[in-house]
């Protein structure tokens, strides 16, 4: 196991890398996000998937950065999530990398990666990763938190209930 010092020299390494060679914008898969809603629900996440897919058309400048925070089988704790979003956030705006809606606010930047994340914990979940209970969890945790997944996170605690009744960790 890594040690929360060598977790944020190499986190700060790997984001360091991002700023040098953003890497090239990537869609997202409809068909892959629709697999991981149908193991949420049966049916009537259409309007999530419209407003996932609604959100970066065309990929976004997020996805790296996401998969790094919240890789399937590792979870950090959310402030040193942030504090490394965060760090991120402020070199991207100095080298001009960013939207205006991003650069203005870091809300949105966050807002931005955890729908990124959710994103590919949804590919990964309807590919039936091995991590599935920490990306249920995540999910969960995300979809809670912004009223446009209100039907996802209604979704899930119909199946899952116990990450909502409990609470859950992610580790």
């Amino acid at each position: 196991m890594t040690s929360p010092t060598e977790a944020d020299s190499l986190m700060r390494a790997a984001c360091a890398r991002l700023l040098e060679q953003p890497p090239a914008l990537v869609p997202p898969d409809a068909a892959a996000l629709a697999a991981g809603l149908a193991r949420v629900a049966d049916s009537g996440l259409d309007v999530v998937l419209q407003r996932l897919v609604a959100d970066a058309p065309e990929g976004s400048a997020t996805d790296a950065l996401a998969a790094l925070l919240r890789p399937p089988d590792q979870a950090w704790d959310e402030a040193q999530e942030i504090d490394w979003a965060v760090r991120h956030w402020q070199a991207c705006r100095a080298a001009g990398l960013l939207d205006e809606d991003e650069a203005a606010d870091f809300g949105e930047y966050w807002r931005r990666i955890e729908w990124s994340a959710i994103r590919q914990h949804l590919v990964l979940l309807g590919q039936r990763h091995a991590d599935e209970r920490r990306l249920l969890a995540r999910i969960a945790k995300t979809s809670a938190r912004y009223v446009a997944l209100a039907f996802l996170k209604r979704a899930m605690e119909a199946r899952y209930p116990e990450l909502f009744d409990l609470g859950f960790s992610l580790r």
